[in-house]
C-alpha cells in the first residue's frame, strides 16, 4: 500500500505595487475624459439652449414659469326703446386671500375679521388662510360695502376680485324675449342667445407669473372691462310691455287659461312695442324658479279662427269680386260644401259684406273664398306674410302653415278662410293686422333697433322696412271700416270698449288641435287696430283654453285689449276723442249705472233700468257677460234680475226702448 499523495505548493504571483497604481492611473484617466466629454456635450448643449432654442423648449419653459387665466369680457346691456336697461351685468366682489402673506401668528385674528364682515365661519376661514397656495377665495358675491370694507383693512394678502353677473332690473318683465345667460357666460334663448356675439365682447389673457412649486407669485387682476361688450337697443317699449303683462295676468285670474300670450305693434314701421306671454319666469332666479320661457307669441302655431277673416274679405274686396254693401246670403245659418256642412254660431239670410264681419259668419267667408279660387285667395294671404317666418329672429320662430293651391279641396278652401285648417303664430297675425291699417302695406316685424360699442359708436342699425304691400290702401280702409262694425249693438265684439277710442276689431273662438283631433278646448283671441280712425297700434291677445267662464274671444280676449289699447294710447300721447263715435254724450238725469260686485262665486247685477247702451256695456264688461239685446234706446227691463249673481261670462238679456 502506497503513502499519501503530496501535492506541491502554489505559488501565487504576487503583483507589484508601481504596476497596481499604474492600471489605477489609466482607469481613472479614461473615466475622466468620459465624464469630461460628457459635461462638454451637456455644456454645449445648454448653451445651444440658450442661444438658439427651440419652440418646443420655448413652450416648456413658459408653461413652467408663467401661469395663463381667462377672463370674459363685461357683457353688453339690453335697453328698451328709451335707454332704460331691461338686462345688465353687475359687479359680483369676491374676497380672496394669498395664504403665503399671512402670518402664522396673525392668521386668527384676521381671519375673525373677515368674518365679522363677511358673516363666514373664523375657524374655516383661518384654515384656508394657512394653505399652501396663493390663491384662495374667502367670498363670493359680497356687497359693495363689505368689499370696501375689507380693502380697508389694507392687509397685503387680502384684496377684492370683481367678476360679473346678469341681472335683469324688471325681473319677470319681457323674460321670454330676452333670455338669459347660463353658468358660462353663454346667452341662451331669446336676445340674450340670438345676439350673443355682439353682447359677449371679447375675452382677456391675464399671465401670472409662477415660483418654482408652481405656486402662483403674481395677484390675479381682473382685466376684463378691457374689451366689453357691445350694447343692443331694442324696440320694446319698457311701459307698453308692462301694461300688456298686466292685463294678460288679470286675464289669467279671469279665465284660468293654460297661457296667453299678446303683441302691441307700432303700425306704420312694424316695431314691437310689446311681446308678452305667460306663465313667465324670472331670469334673475333660474334655479329657484324655472318657470316656462316659450316665447308663444314667435313660437305657437295654431289655428287663428274667426280674426282671420278680415284677411278673407281683403282677398275678396282686392280682387273686385265685392265692396263693403255686397250682399252675400248667409244661408240661415247652414250650408253644404260637398258632404260637409258649415254652420253659423249667429245665423242670418241675406247680409252685407261688412255684416259678415260683424256677424262673423263662416258661410260667408266661405263663399267668397271658394269665389276667389285658391290662387288669388291663398296668393293674398301669402302676401299678408301667412305661411312663412316673419323673419324677427329670435330662436324658435315658427312659420305656420297655409296649404298650397295645387293640393287644397274645396272645403279646405272654405275651412281656410275662417281660420281653420292654417295655423299661424301671434306674431303673424299682429304683423298682417298693422298692414290694414296701414294702408295695406305690411311691414317687417322690427325688434332690434340698434348695437353700439363701448363708445356709443352705432355697429349695426335696423332701420323700418316694407316688406311688401298686401292690399291696395283702398281695400284697407274698407276693411278696416267693416272691423269697426264689430263693436256696434249685434256685433260680436259690443262689449269691447276702449274709452275715448273707436276700436276696430275682430273676434275668435277656435276649436283647439290635439294631436291631430279637434277637440272641446278653444283659443280665444282678438286683434284689432287703435285708434279706427287713424290707427297708431295693432293689438293681438290670444288666451289658450280659458277654462272659467266664457270661452269666446269677446269676453276672454276683448278686455285684455282694451286693457292694453287705453292704457298704452293715452301713454303715447295719443288724443283721445269725447266720443269714440265721434258726437258728444247726451247730457240726461239717468241714474249713476252701480258697479258689478264679486261676491266669492259669482257677479251680482246692478240695476240697469234706465241706462244707456254704452253705460251697460263699461258696467258689465268685468264679467264678460254675453249681452242679448231686445230694442234701441234705454233699458227697461233685464234678465236676470238686479241683484242676481251670474258666472263670468253668462248671458244677460236686455230690452231696450
Amino acid at each position: 500500500m502506497s503513502g499519501p499523495l503530496t501535492l506541491p505548493p502554489i505559488e501565487v504571483a504576487v503583483e507589484s505595487p508601481e504596476d497596481v497604481r499604474a492600471r489605477a492611473v489609466s482607469r481613472l484617466r479614461r473615466v475622466g475624459v468620459v465624464l469630461v466629454a460628457a459635461l462638454l456635450l451637456v455644456g454645449a448643449r445648454g448653451v445651444q439652449l440658450c442661444l438658439s432654442p427651440t419652440e418646443a423648449t420655448m413652450r416648456a419653459a413658459a408653461v413652467q414659469r408663467w401661469d395663463t387665466v381667462t377672463f370674459r369680457a363685461r357683457r353688453g346691456d339690453v335697453l328698451d326703446r328709451n335707454g332704460r336697461r331691461l338686462a345688465t351685468s353687475v359687479a359680483t366682489p369676491n374676497v380672496v386671500v394669498d395664504p403665503v402673506r399671512v402670518r402664522p401668528e396673525e392668521r386668527d385674528a384676521l381671519a375673525a375679521r373677515v368674518a365679522a364682515l363677511t358673516g363666514g365661519d373664523p375657524a374655516e376661514l383661518a384654515e384656508k388662510m394657512g394653505r399652501e397656495s396663493r390663491y384662495q377665495r374667502l367670498a363670493i358675491r359680497v356687497h359693495p360695502a363689505t368689499a370696501a370694507a375689507i380693502e380697508a383693512i389694507g392687509h397685503a394678502a387680502l384684496w377684492v376680485e370683481r367678476e360679473t353677473q346678469r341681472y335683469y332690473p324688471e325681473e319677470v318683465l319681457a323674460a321670454q324675449v330676452l333670455g338669459f345667460v347660463d353658468a358660462s357666460g353663454t346667452g341662451r334663448e331669446g336676445v340674450e342667445s340670438s345676439l350673443d356675439r355682439y353682447l359677449r365682447g371679447g375675452s382677456v389673457l391675464h399671465q401670472r407669473r409662477r415660483d418654482r412649486r408652481g405656486m402662483n407669485v403674481d395677484d390675479p387682476t381682473n382685466n376684463a372691462d378691457r374689451n366689453v361688450g357691445m350694447d343692443v337697443r331694442l324696440t320694446l317699449d319698457r311701459t307698453v310691455q308692462r301694461i300688456s303683462e298686466r292685463a294678460l295676468a288679470r286675464l289669467m285670474e279671469r279665465s284660468e287659461p293654460l297661457a296667453a300670450s299678446a303683441v302691441v305693434v307700432e303700425v306704420q314701421t312694424g316695431d314691437i312695442l310689446a311681446m308678452a306671454s305667460t306663465p313667465s319666469f324670472n331670469p334673475n332666479r333660474l334655479q329657484a324658479d324655472p318657470g316656462p320661457r316659450r316665447n308663444r307669441t314667435v313660437q305657437d302655431a295654431v289655428e287663428p279662427g274667426s280674426v282671420f277673416k278680415p284677411f278673407t274679405l281683403a282677398a275678396a274686396m282686392q280682387a273686385g269680386i265685392i265692396d263693403e254693401s255686397s250682399l252675400i246670403d248667409c244661408e240661415g245659418g247652414v250650408w253644404s260644401v260637398g258632404r260637409t256642412r258649415i254652420h253659423d254660431d249667429h245665423p242670418h239670410g241675406v247680409v252685407t259684406a261688412s255684416d259678415v264681419l260683424k256677424y262673423s259668419s263662416n258661410i260667408g267667408t266661405a263663399k267668397l273664398a271658394l269665389e276667389l279660387g285658391p290662387e288669388r285667395f291663398l296668393g293674398t294671404l301669402a302676401d299678408f306674410g301667412f305661411g312663412a317666418r316673419a323673419g324677427i329672429g329670435l330662436p324658435g320662430e315658427r312659420a305656420g302653415t297655409v296649404r298650397a293651391a295645387g293640393r287644397i279641396r274645396p272645403i279646405e278652401l272654405a275651412t281656410t278662410s275662417y281660420g281653420q285648417g292654417v295655423t299661424t303664430t301671434p306674431l303673424h297675425l299682429a304683423m298682417a293686422v298693422a298692414a290694414l291699417g296701414n294702408d295695406g302695406v305690411r311691414m317687417k316685424p322690427r325688434l332690434i333697433d340698434r348695437i353700439v360699442d363701448s363708445h356709443g359708436v352705432p355697429e349695426r342699425v335696423w332701420a323700418p322696412e316694407v316688406a311688401q304691400r298686401a292690399v291696395s290702401a283702398a281695400t284697407a280702409r274698407a276693411v278696416v271700416r267693416m272691423m269697426m262694425t264689430v263693436s256696434d249693438p249685434g256685433g260680436t265684439a259690443q262689449t269691447v270698449v276702449v274709452p275715448g277710442f273707436r276700436i276696430a276689431g275682430k273676434t275668435g273662438t277656435a276649436e283647439k288641435v290635439v294631436d291631430g283631433q279637434y277637440t272641446d278646448a278653444r283659443i280665444a283671441s282678438f286683434v284689432g287696430l287703435v285708434p279706427a280712425e287713424d290707427p297708431r297700434l295693432a293689438i293681438v291677445v290670444i288666451a289658450d283654453e280659458p277654462s272659467v267662464g266664457s270661452r269666446y274671444g269677446a269676453h276672454v280676449a276683448g278686455p285684455a285689449f282694451a286693457e292694453i289699447a287705453g292704457p298704452s294710447l293715452r301713454y303715447l300721447g295719443v288724443p283721445a276723442t269725447p266720443d269714440p263715435a265721434g258726437e258728444p254724450e247726451p247730457v240726461t238725469d239717468a241714474p249713476q249705472v252701480a258697479a258689478l260686485i264679486w261676491n266669492g262665486s259669482g257677479w251680482r247685477l246692478p240695476d240697469l233700468t234706465g241706462q244707456g247702451l254704452r253705460d251697460v256695456v263699461r258696467a258689465t264688461r268685468p264679467a264678460g257677460l254675453a249681452l242679448a239685446l231686445q230694442g234701441s234706446g234705454r233699458v227697461v227691463a233685464q234678465d236676470p234680475a238686479a241683484g242676481v249673481s251670474v258666472a263670468p261670462g253668462a248671458g244677460l238679456t236686455l230690452v231696450l226702448r
